[in-house]
């Protein structure tokens, strides 16, 4: 039959004399078992002279003692609930579970340091529960410094949580979504002796905790413990490979407390100091340009055995187990990609990470047609000449395709200027061609996202073309186009705002357009950048005058922000016009809602002869 007491007197001793190694912390531990819910208190000083006046905090603590022998250096215990709801309103507790051998004094101590946002999250898992498994780490009672850091950070953010016992704590997003601005995060780091350049290390070893501050508010939110965190610290100096400069700063990245070097995306150094050796790894990463840059570097590396890092210059003596000539292979290749989507227009960055078998089979044709020449086919399209997007991992391409006799392709950039050529529905023979850009081809989804658009292109072909008057209409539905796809983008394009405006611009210098049409187009582009000027708004006024048409007036008042006026006014359309008037881009600024017909609001009453 196991001796209880034996145990729990043999637990506590151990812990007492664990915690003796440690200056600054002044133990008064009962071993009775008979406490409720804490077996003591542990007296944190600022120093090692233990006086009144050093005394930082005081922890409460908890210990159990069993004869179960743990391998790991991680254990687990089944805690009652009404403890932990105990230790929550008092606001924390260091519990300690020791495995111990009363015979021999052998024994192992783990702990779990719990305070409020822990035990928040402990006791809203646990719900109805009697007990919940608490997960513990091996303590380190043979290092002083490490037993002050656990007790130190335990004090100081006991007291910044202390004030949040009994309210509910909510995570960044929560409170993002209840419309809290958060202005800043924080943490906090304790122990003896650490420097400001320890921290890194330091903070990647050990876990803490990161506090929100709501702006033009003076409290710090608690929002949750931080384990296992990489914490990488930003260095400037040049990085070299004999006198080839590649970058002028790289990153020491620090996990569980050992560095390692971040070069570019990439690439990622490890300095063994104990065997005094050293690794150079590559993963591409990040986007096209960035790719080639690291694999330039990593293939530079390989072939001379050594890379400068801020002056000090490393070596590798192990043999080369990477295949040099494969790698050099696939940065060709890499750089002639770059080629072709330069030659494409396409200004957006490749995704190296968000390339699929597909986009890279599609990216090797398009290589071999837009760089050398090469005919390629495209499945199920038959017609001589076709335009369109090609998506490619994150890219939208705009491309032009010519087909030649053998049913083959070649691709073009769509955006290089062509003569194109419309003519009216009821021009049957196509004697009356209208000059036209083939830029109005592009619909609003291609407005919303096309990576190699070129707006000052588009611009001048517009301006150098004879504007027809039954072409004004198509041009001012396309710029409605345009203001729709700017309103849709997630990301705000500025350069696509300013396009819209040059368009808006140039059709009013036409004079084919409604005045009023364009007043109101022009307006709404200025609305979606900055707050109207007076000036703008007495322009506006004058549309509401009854003389003008209904459609006029409801976009006035729309961009005047009265919205009762805007719905008023949209009443008066008939309902076709309305679901018209719906699609445009100006009810981006109101709410207009189709009236409900009532067909039976018409009651007759028969009154007895």
């Amino acid at each position: 039959m196991k001796n209880t007491k034996r145990i729990e007197e043999s637990a506590t001793t151990a812990l007492k004399s664990a915690l003796l190694k440690c200056p600054i912390l002044d133990a008064y531990i009962d071993s009775n078992d008979k406490t409720p819910s804490w077996d003591g208190t542990v007296f944190v000083y600022k120093s090692e002279d233990q006086k009144k006046e050093n005394i930082k905090g005081r922890v409460p603590i908890q210990v159990k003692g069993t004869e179960k022998i743990f391998v790991s250096d991680v254990a687990t215990f089944s805690c009652s609930t009404v403890d932990l709801r105990n230790y929550y309103h008092d606001g924390g507790c260091i519990f300690f579970l020791v495995s111990v051998v009363p015979a021999t004094g052998e024994h192992k101590i783990f702990y779990a340091s719990l305070l409020v946002v822990d035990l928040d999250k402990i006791l809203k898992s646990a719900k109805a529960q009697g007990t919940y498994s608490i997960r513990l780490k091996l303590f380190p009672e043979n290092d002083p410094k490490e037993m002050a850091h656990i007790f130190l950070s335990f004090t100081s953010n006991a007291h910044k949580q202390s004030s949040f016992i009994g309210k509910d704590l909510l995570s960044i997003e929560e409170l993002e979504r209840r419309g809290t601005k958060i202005e800043s995060l924080t943490f906090n780091a304790s122990g003896i002796g650490l420097k400001e350049e320890d921290l890194p290390s330091f903070m990647s070893a050990h876990d803490f905790y990161l506090y929100a501050k709501p702006e033009g508010l003076d409290i710090e939110i608690p929002i949750d413990r931080i384990t296992d965190a990489i914490v990488s610290k930003p260095v400037d100096g040049d990085i070299k490979v004999k006198e080839q400069i590649y970058y002028n700063s790289y990153a020491v990245q620090y996990f569980k407390g050992e560095p390692t070097i971040r070069i570019g995306r990439g690439l990622s150094l490890v300095l063994n100091q104990e065997q005094k050796k050293s690794s150079i790894s590559f993963k591409p990463s990040g986007t096209l340009s960035e790719f080639i840059k690291d694999a330039s570097l990593f293939l530079d590396v390989l072939e001379s055995r050594e890379i400068s890092i801020n002056g000090a210059k490393i070596t590798f003596n192990d043999p080369i187990t990477v295949d040099v000539a494969s790698r050099k292979s696939s940065l060709a290749y890499y750089k002639d990609v770059k080629k072709m989507l330069e030659l494409l227009g396409v200004t957006e960055e490749l995704q190296i990470d968000s390339i699929s078998p597909q986009d890279e089979s599609n990216l090797k044709n398009f290589v071999g047609a837009v760089l050398y020449n090469r005919k390629i086919g495209f499945r199920n399209m038959t017609e001589k000449t076709f335009y369109g997007p090609f998506k490619i991992a994150n890219l939208v391409i705009w491309i032009w395709a010519e087909r030649n006799q053998e049913g083959q392709y070649s691709v073009q950039n769509f955006f290089s200027p062509r003569h194109i050529a419309m003519f009216t529905l009821d021009d049957m023979k196509h004697k009356n061609p209208i000059p036209a850009s083939q830029f109005l081809f592009l619909d609003k989804s291609a407005f919303i996202h096309t990576s190699n658009i070129n707006y000052e292109l588009m611009y001048q072909d517009i301006i150098q073309k004879e504007l027809k008057p039954e072409m004004a209409d198509r041009y001012v539905f396309w710029l409605l186009d345009i203001l729709s796809a700017y309103d849709e983008q997630k990301q705000k394009d500025p350069l696509l705002l300013g396009f819209a405006e040059k368009i808006c611009e140039w059709l009013q210098a036409q004079g084919l357009t409604d005045g009023n049409i364009m007043l109101l187009n022009k307006l709404q582009i200025v609305k979606r950048r900055r707050k109207l000027n007076p000036s703008e708004i007495v322009e506006l006024a004058k549309l509401t005058v009854p003389d003008c048409p209904p459609n006029i007036r409801c976009g006035a008042y729309l961009l005047l922000d009265d919205k009762v006026a805007a719905q008023r006014t949209f009443n008066e359309m008939d309902e076709e016009i309305q679901k018209a008037f719906l699609t445009y881009p100006i009810c981006f600024f109101g709410n207009l809602q189709i009236a409900e017909c009532d067909k039976f609001s018409h009651k007759v009453e028969l009154e007895p002869s």
